[in-house]
C-alpha cells in the first residue's frame, strides 16, 4: 500500500512568494514571463515626466487585467516587466494590452508626446519574452538591482509586496537598519519591544513632531525594512541555487 503523504508535507510552507501556487476554478499553477519591448524607434522617450506617469500608470493597467505585477525596470528607450499570468492569459496579449493601455495613459497626460512623436504610437512593434521558474524570479530581481548600479536606468521598481502587510515580528528582525529615530517611530506605531500601540496622533505628540511628519518617517521606514527583507530573500535564494 502506498504511503500516505504527511500532514507535514502537504503543508510545507513555499520558500518565496513565488513558489505559492495560484489557483483558478479547479486549475493551480505558477506561471512568471520577463518581458521587454522599446519605445517608438528606440528613442530615449523616458525623460523623468514620463517615466514618472507611466510608474503610475503600469500598476493600475495590469491590475485592470489581473496580471500580477512583480518589478520593472524603465531605462531611456525601453522597458522590463516581471508579470505573474494566468494559463488563460496569451502573451502576445498580455504585450498587447500593456502597450495600448500605458500609450494611451502617457498621451492623454502629456500633451507634447503627440508633437514631439507624430502619432500615437508610442510603442516599437514586437517585444521579447522569456518564462521563468519561480526559482529564478529573486535571482533576476537581483541581477536587476545590481546591474540598475551600471547602466543609465530611469527607475527600477519592486512591487510585488507593496499590498501586503508587514508583520510585526518581521518589522522586529530589520530594526538594526533604521535610524535611531525611525526605530522609536516603528515601536510607537507598531507597539514592539514592550511599547503599546500609539495612534498616529499619539506618536506625534509624544515626540514632539507634527502626525504627517511621523507619517512620513514610518513610510520611509517600511520601505527600508522590505528592501531589506527582499534582499535577505534573494540572497537566500542565491544560497539554495548555488
Amino acid at each position: 500500500m502506498a504511503k500516505k503523504p504527511s500532514e507535514g508535507s502537504q503543508q510545507r510552507k513555499a520558500r518565496s512568494p513565488f513558489e505559492k501556487l495560484r489557483t483558478t476554478g479547479s486549475s493551480a499553477y505558477r506561471l512568471y514571463a520577463l518581458i521587454a519591448f522599446y519605445a517608438r524607434a528606440k528613442k530615449p522617450l523616458f525623460d523623468e515626466e514620463v517615466t514618472a506617469l507611466f510608474a503610475q500608470s503600469l500598476p493600475e493597467v495590469c491590475q485592470s487585467y489581473e496580471y500580477e505585477l512583480i518589478a520593472y525596470r524603465v531605462m531611456a528607450n525601453q522597458v522590463h516587466l516581471l508579470l505573474g499570468v494566468k494559463p488563460t492569459d496569451a502573451i502576445a496579449d498580455v504585450v498587447s494590452n500593456i502597450k495600448r493601455s500605458t500609450a494611451h495613459r502617457l498621451f492623454e497626460g502629456i500633451a507634447r508626446l503627440e508633437q514631439e512623436i507624430g502619432k500615437r504610437n508610442f510603442w516599437a512593434e514586437g517585444y521579447f519574452a522569456e518564462t521563468l521558474g519561480h526559482a529564478q524570479i529573486e535571482h533576476t530581481l537581483k541581477v536587476w538591482q545590481h546591474r540598475s548600479r551600471d547602466e543609465e536606468t530611469m527607475l527600477m521598481q519592486i512591487v510585488y509586496d507593496l499590498a501586503q502587510p508587514l508583520h510585526p515580528k518581521q518589522i522586529e528582525r530589520a530594526m538594526d537598519a533604521l535610524m535611531p529615530a525611525e526605530r522609536v517611530v516603528m515601536r510607537l506605531l507598531y507597539g514592539l519591544q514592550g511599547e503599546q500601540v500609539h495612534t498616529l496622533e499619539q506618536a506625534a505628540d509624544k515626540l514632539g513632531l507634527k502626525p504627517d511628519e511621523v507619517q512620513q518617517m514610518a513610510q520611509e521606514s517600511i520601505a527600508k525594512i522590505r528592501a531589506l527583507l527582499r534582499e535577505r530573500r534573494m540572497e537566500r535564494a542565491a544560497g539554495r541555487s548555488a
